[in-house]
């Protein structure tokens, strides 16, 4: 599959100049998406292939024949976003929209796909419907968007862009677009316009309710609309509209050359062109319907004991002999918003929502799920509610538990073994004092020994509580214990948000307050060290440093919202708040000093993070520090003889802020969720790393640096340059690949025009031997101009810049 973006002139200019100045060498990192498939929202039947729009998923597409067999496409990879709201095909192209993300263009979906993303230039990201046609030989889209009104792209360019202030358009708000004998209608809440003659119109009269949802084409080639009031047929020579006999709410609206049908919402219907008959549906809380060769709908379908948000996402074929519905549904996680995190012991990927309705481990296509509320207030299988924040999730890798905190109720215990769930809260053990008091739970930590050490924010008046003895959970018996607090203890700030065990007997705080921040515990004090029993139990002998709240040389705060802790692999410790620090502390006098301090990214040439606003930060097993900032993912490499600071992307991200698109390379787009980067967790070998946001959440791998890296792209260079290109025979070459790059280890280069689209890929280059002519992937020369050339091997990324002169 082959895909391209679409950049503005600046962009691509910025672009441009940053591979002249700096060499783009990024770890290539395979992110594995863990998305949800809630609920279709569009459905496109294209010749005999299906295509469903997720609502956080991406793309599903399965053939006409065989229904039961699903592919998927994703973000990154190949979409420019998961939650897609429309889809429509001219014949030439199909046009994806998302929110978020913007558009995608698929040409060749039968064969080779290919795709082409649309991002800037287009007036919002957020595109909220689409439609399109071919006019002779040239494609028109249009596209409506979130409170921005409605573009047009002529021929993959884009161009005009309309708004209610601007081009007399009822409403921003677009809900459905349908061109009808050239000319666009839009549905809005506020009825419908149409664009005739590049003027706007309102077309109003008849409609009843104005919230307009859907368009449609009948059998007859009527322009039909759906809405609240239901559906409406339009006259042209008087412009108006009359009913059709249905009067129910529309959530569907297409026809076919046999009869018009549409969605309710427990039933569909279809129109013959003299009555309606009703025809029931095999799922609840249908959303999108598609009348075609087949006759095809889909939806949200949520279980007995799901919370009504949640759900996983179906569709059927209508099968005209029985006058009913074939279903399918899509196998999923259940986690709409992911916040906590955490691996268990068996390598699967558990995820918490932020909402608390359904905690799900992944683990390749077999998926858990734990989404029932339980039915004892003392001690039940499930979770406390569909309401509480997981927030942090836990594993005890020696005993095979996961622990998932729901903030304001306690833990939820999930054994892997027998499979069974308890609930750990002040009716069953010593969480919490009374039942179901506002635990507020921000952080769990596993200490080797397999303590739980609890954190709570400023709605807990106890900051940290422990248990020592997991296997006892029940009851007191003395397990659970409060960690002292005041000047002997954890202080009395307004939360703890991280503790970090660096030594089996010392264990590090972050505390938010003013005077607080960083707090170093020796569970043992001066009297004992790491290898003599840990005196949990026993605060009397504890010995407390601290609280650092500044560390010399930099203006990080630990103090603030949400410090976050990792554990480096010299045994100093980075914090982040509002930028990296890597400290080290010493034991004689102490103090601390600052080994290294990072904050966001200010020019090309100078290391920095995405942004400054650090929500979670992990270590993998080469020493890598892993940091989550709120509109990104960077990577600062351990070890290396220059400071080396790794970003990654989602597309809606990158081009939510001209800065980035200065500072970073588009190599950095990579298959991230979007939305808002929460937190990160790190395998117990460290070979795993998981990242969640508010859209979806991927994990991936870690390559030993030695398979990592083996070699260079520093001096990697591509020759001749400038390639004047006087005969057929001319080729250009590649230089600077270690000596070993020979064909059983070749490099991958892709060459991108100023316009962002891909020319030409060779995934077999050689160093110093030709490897291109000139011509692109149909076989035409390229003109004469710049071009930039990404080239990938053995794990690592760069760029270089290419002039062409014919």
């Amino acid at each position: 599959m082959k895909k391209s973006f679409e950049y503005s002139a600046s962009l691509v200019l910025t672009l441009l100049l940053l591979a002249l100045a700096v060499p783009v060498m990024a770890q290539n990192v395979d992110f594995e998406s863990i998305l949800i498939k809630r609920q279709l929202n569009c459905i496109l039947e294209d010749g005999d292939t299906v295509v469903g729009g997720l609502d956080g998923g991406g793309l599903l597409f399965w053939e006409r024949e065989n229904p039961e067999q699903v592919t998927r496409m994703s973000a990154g990879t190949d979409l420019s976003g998961n939650n897609v709201t429309a889809l429509a095909s001219s014949g030439r192209f199909i046009w994806v929209a998302t929110l978020g993300g913007g558009m995608t263009r698929i040409a060749n979906l039968h064969t080779s796909a290919e795709f082409r993303i649309f991002a800037s230039n287009i007036g919002s990201m957020d595109i909220t419907a689409v439609t399109a046609e071919v006019i002779g030989t040239s494609e028109r889209v249009y596209y409506g968007m979130d409170a921005a009104g409605i573009g047009l792209i002529t021929d993959s360019l884009p161009g005009a862009l309309y708004s209610a202030d601007q081009d007399g358009l009822i409403d921003d708000n677009i809900n459905d677009l349908q061109i009808f004998n050239g000319d666009l209608f839009a549905a809005t809440p506020s009825g419908i316009s149409r664009l005739a003659l590049n003027q706007f119109t309102d077309q109003n009269e008849g409609l009843g309710d104005l919230n307009i949802t859907e368009l449609a084409i009948d059998m007859d080639g009527n322009l039909v609309a759906g809405g609240d009031d239901g559906v409406f047929l339009w006259h042209p020579d008087t412009e108006t509209w009359t009913n059709m006999g249905w009067t129910n709410v529309v959530r569907g609206l297409s026809g076919n050359d046999d009869s018009l049908w549409v969605l309710g919402f427990t039933s569909s219907a279809y129109f013959d062109g003299s009555s309606w008959t009703i025809v029931s549906l095999p799922h609840s809380r249908p959303s999108t319907i598609e009348a075609g060769q087949d006759v095809w709908v889909g939806g949200r379908g949520v279980d007995t004991g799901m919370s009504s948000s949640t759900g996983m996402a179906w569709y059927a074929e209508y099968e005209a002999e029985q006058a009913n519905f074939t279903a399918q549904t899509v196998d999923a996680g259940l986690v709409f918003n992911p916040f906590g995190v955490t691996f268990d012991t068996q390598g699967t990927t558990w995820v918490g929502s932020f909402t608390g309705k359904a905690a799900s481990g992944h683990n390749g296509d077999e998926i858990t799920n734990i989404f029932e509320i339980a039915s004892a207030d003392n001690d039940s299988t499930g979770l406390f509610n569909h309401g509480d924040r997981m927030l942090t999730l836990g594993s005890d890798f020696d005993r095979s538990l996961v622990y998932v905190a729901q903030y304001s109720k306690g833990i939820v215990r999930y054994d892997l073994e027998t499979g069974d769930q308890d609930l750990m809260y002040g009716g069953t053990c010593g969480l919490e004092d009374t039942p179901f008091v506002n635990s507020s739970i921000v952080n769990l930590t596993i200490h080797p020994d397999g303590t739980l050490i609890v954190c709570y924010d400023h709605a807990h008046e106890q900051k940290v509580r422990i248990l020592t003895d997991p296997d006892n959970w029940r009851g007191d018996h003395g397990n659970w214990h409060d960690v002292p607090q005041g000047s002997e203890g954890i202080g009395s700030g307004t939360g703890v948000w991280d503790a970090l065990v660096v030594r089996n007997d010392v264990v590090w705080f972050a505390v938010e307050g003013e005077g607080h921040g960083l707090l170093r515990w020796d569970i043992n004090g001066y009297s004992a060290g790491p290898d003599d029993e840990i005196t949990w139990s026993d605060f009397s002998d504890d010995q407390w440093s601290g609280p650092f709240s500044a560390i010399p040389g930099t203006d990080n705060d630990p103090t603030i919202l949400m410090t976050q802790l990792a554990l480096a692999p010299d045994g100093s410790i980075w914090f982040g708040g509002n930028g990296i620090t890597r400290f080290s502390y010493d034991e004689v006098f102490g103090d601390v000093t600052l080994e290294e301090d990072y904050v966001a990214k200010t020019a090309a040439f100078i290391e920095g993070l995405i942004t400054g606003n650090v929500s979670d930060l992990g270590v993998d097993a080469n020493g890598d520090l892993w940091v989550a900032t709120r509109q990104g993912l960077n990577c600062v490499r351990w070890g290396t003889r220059e400071v080396e600071i790794d970003a990654y992307f989602d597309l809606g991200n990158y081009f939510s802020n001209s800065l980035f698109a200065s500072l970073y390379s588009a190599n950095a787009i990579s298959a991230l969720p979007g939305g808002v980067y929460n937190r990160i967790a790190v395998s117990q070998d460290g070979q795993r790393v998981a990242l969640t946001t508010d859209l979806g959440a991927v994990a991936w791998d870690i390559l030993p640096r030695s398979a990592e890296t083996g070699g260079s792209l520093e001096s990697v260079f591509c020759y001749p340059n400038p390639w004047v290109l006087e005969n057929d025979q001319s080729r250009l070459k590649l230089g600077g690949l270690a000596a070993d790059a020979i064909d059983g280890d070749p490099a991958k280069v892709k060459v991108y025009n100023l316009q962002g689209q891909l020319v030409y890929e060779n995934n077999y280059v050689s160093g110093n031997i030709g490897f291109w002519n000139g011509t692109n992937r149909i076989g035409q020369p390229v003109a004469t101009g710049m071009y930039v050339l990404k080239v990938d091997w053995r794990g690592m990324t760069t760029a270089r810049t290419l002039a062409v002169v014919r």
